[in-house]
């Protein structure tokens, strides 16, 4: 072998080891630590099995309640096609406690500070499948016999939208309660419910 040749092999081998080391080093998490790969918000590796995307279309569609506890909001809406007592609404608006202070609801509105002129920045949420979405409010429009009706969009994945038909109002000692119906859509899924709610 020449000398270019043997230092040319010196190099290969001398990189080959530093490689090893950096390897070996990056996969020893530090003390008190974690390493990348243990982190349950790493991306799986390509060709690993992974589960389905929440993007994709579920195979069916289940329609959870928000534990709202006590966060101010301006309407919320509980189901009222369960059976049973119905739930006590707590006061949209302030922190008025129901309980143990939590209560549950299928869907809530929020609206953002504001002091400027215009509409104020208002969204709504709801849990569909395990996964709270935040939605922006779409159109309101008068709808048949008398019902108004808000649409709801997701603004990223999964694409959920929410139509919200309300159709009849009662006065209540010193609020008004709102009865209608809501329906949850997530591709070609589907479920609605009746609702009764309250707006601050």
């Amino acid at each position: 072998m020449t000398r270019i040749e043997k230092g040319r092999w010196r190099a290969i081998v001398a990189a080959t080891v530093l490689l090893v080391a950096a390897d070996a080093f990056a996969q020893d998490p530090p003390a008190g630590g974690i390493d990348l790969e243990s982190s349950p918000f790493t991306a799986p590796k390509p060709g690993q099995s992974q589960e389905p995307s929440s993007g994709l279309t579920p195979r069916g569609l289940n329609l959870g309640r928000l534990d709202w506890a006590p966060i101010a909001s301006r309407c919320a809406f509980v189901r009222t096609d369960e059976g049973g007592k119905p739930e006590v609404l707590p006061e949209p608006g302030t922190d008025e406690k129901v309980d143990d202070g939590y209560a549950s609801f299928v869907f809530v509105t929020m609206v953002a500070d504001h002091a400027g002129e215009g509409q104020p920045l208002e969204r709504g949420y709801v849990m569909a499948n395990g996964l709270v979405r935040e939605l922006e409010k779409g159109k309101t429009a008068a709808g048949k016999d008398g019902a108004v009706v808000t649409n709801w969009r997701a603004a990223g994945e999964p694409r959920i939208s929410v139509g919200l038909v309300l159709t009849g109002t009662q006065m209540l000692d010193d609020h008004v309660e709102y009865t209608g119906k809501m329906t949850v859509f997530w591709g070609d899924k589907k479920e609605e419910v009746s609702v009764r709610g309250r707006c601050a």
